[in-house]
């Protein structure tokens, strides 16, 4: 056991007033994007975790922008030549097909591990 997980069990104890063991995780991690100490059945279970927050977090910062842009891009081709099979409003059709297929297989990856990822039954949080 290191320092980082007695700080963890601590915070658990004070939070909750019985340690991580007794509440069933048997596993401590740190996650680091979120600052939280992560209190889990299983590592696999942290994995898991990790990934659907990381999976969250890139969609967040990076999925939304260049959508909008495409967007923005397509409407002004779309008014500026009156044709819809421009090559650039082609451009931005592949792009959103891509961006469609990107999408659910990250929608996918999500729900797959979200059956392993129960808040409060196989895996809980708290930040430091």
């Amino acid at each position: 056991m290191n320092g980082n997980d007695e700080e963890a069990i601590k915070l658990f104890k004070k939070q909750y007033g019985i340690t991580p063991h007794e509440a069933g995780f048997s596993k401590i991690s740190i996650y680091e994007k979120q600052t939280a100490f992560l209190y889990a059945t299983s590592e696999e279970v942290i994995n898991a975790y990790k990934m659907q927050q990381n999976i969250i977090r890139w969609l967040m910062k990076w999925f939304i922008c260049p959508l909008a842009l495409a967007v923005i891009m397509w409407a002004v081709v779309l008014a500026k030549f009156q044709d819809a099979c421009h090559p650039l409003c082609i451009a931005c059709y592949i792009f959103y097909g891509i961006w469609v297929v990107l999408l659910c297989v990250l929608w996918f990856k999500v729900e797959r591990a979200n059956k392993l990822v129960k808040i409060g039954e196989t895996v809980t949080f708290l930040n430091y």
